[in-house]
């Protein structure tokens, strides 16, 4: 009977992981699919790399409408896809996400780079709160920045809610 019990544990396990990898997986397609609709992404450029449970990697290109009077990506450019990036890491957990808060350290300047690349990473996920690491590379794996932005999580759900038209 013990070994019974502990095979049909093992097995319910098992399938409670796939439900749950079967979840992220739609999540992460349907945030691909909305932030791929996303005028403003499009115009930086941005492309996602991964998306999964609080984490989440994109890059961006070094181009010039992006570039600040010193041939550097601007540091506006620099946070909105540090926040764009943690920010559908935040909503990986099933919530809209919308930003509370973010600091970020520009620790280099972004210069001559095909791609910048930046990852974000769960530091808490709470009942309402969500707050990510993030670090922005150079294609060589210079670190450029970091930072950290909090979201509040909504009620609304990922996979319950129609896009946004355009």
């Amino acid at each position: 009977m013990a070994q019974e019990k502990r095979e049909y544990q093992g097995q319910q396990v098992r399938q409670d992981r796939q439900v749950q990898s079967d979840f992220q997986d739609r999540l992460a397609q349907i945030l691909r699919e909305r932030i791929s609709e996303n005028l403003f992404v499009r115009h930086l450029g941005i492309e996602f790399l991964e998306l999964a449970e609080g984490y989440a990697r994109a890059r961006m290109p070094y181009k010039a409408e992006l570039l600040n009077p010193y041939g550097f990506i601007h540091g506006g450019c620099l946070y909105s896809l540090a926040d764009i990036v943690a920010g559908n890491a935040a909503c990986m957990s099933g919530r809209y996400a919308t930003t509370v808060s973010g600091i970020m350290n520009y620790l280099e300047p972004a210069v001559s780079s095909e791609f910048v690349y930046c990852e974000a990473g769960k530091l808490r996920v709470g009942a309402h709160l969500a707050v990510f690491e993030v670090r922005i590379w150079d294609e060589r794996g210079k670190l450029l920045d970091s930072g950290e932005f909090t979201f509040f999580l909504s009620d609304q759900k990922v996979l319950s809610v129609p896009p946004h038209p355009l």
